[in-house]
This record gives structure tokens, sequence and C-alpha cells, in this order.
């Protein structure tokens, strides 16, 4: 019971400094608190709203992390497909220009 007491005598008191200080009325000091009380309240839900947009983006990413993944084992696996098919081809070339350098070096003076 005293601490409410003292409690309120010193709210009190504090309200009658701000006034005195401020030079407000009653009246203004309570549509101050009010507006204050408001615009903390207003911070709050703005808040609350950039952390649900926040995981709403964060949900986002994670499914294009996944659908990345995707389109990533897929290329992955047409490449393969295309070294397997120009394998033989390659080994064609290679062996051509074995063959073509050889050559070359067969025909080049001797000193």
């Amino acid at each position: 019971m005293k601490f409410m007491r003292k409690t309120l005598i010193g709210l009190g008191l504090s309200a009658a400094a701000y006034m005195i200080i401020n030079r407000k009325t009653p009246q203004a000091m309570y549509h101050d608190a009010k507006s204050y009380v408001q615009d903390v309240l207003d911070a709050a839900d703005d808040l609350q709203t950039a952390r649900e947009d926040f995981s709403d983006a964060q949900s986002n990413l994670s499914v294009q992390f996944s659908n990345a993944a995707k389109v990533i084992d897929e290329i992955q696996t047409e490449v393969d497909k295309f070294q397997f098919k120009i394998e033989p081809h390659v080994k064609i070339m290679q062996a051509r220009a074995e063959h073509l350098q050889k050559t070359l070096d067969d025909l080049a003076p001797k000193d």
C-alpha cells in the first residue's frame, strides 16, 4: 500500500514538474502522453509488419534456393549427357591432331 501511495505521489510530482518546466496545461500534457503512446504503438505495429515481411522473404528465399538446386542438377545432367555424346568425337579429333603433328614433324627440315 505504501509503495502504491509513494508511486502515485512520485508520478503526480513528476507530472507537475513537467507541466511547470514546459509550461503545459493538463490537457496539453494528456495530449502529449496520448500522442507518445500512439507513436510507440504505431512503431510496434511497424516492427511487427517488418518482422512478418522478413519472415515471408526468408521463406521465399528458401524456396528459390531449392528451385535453383533443382535447375543446377538439371544443368549438370545435360552437361554430362553432352560430354558423353562428344567424347568419341573428341578422341577422333585428338588422334587426327596427333597424326597431323607427326606428319608436320616428319616434313620439317632436319638440321
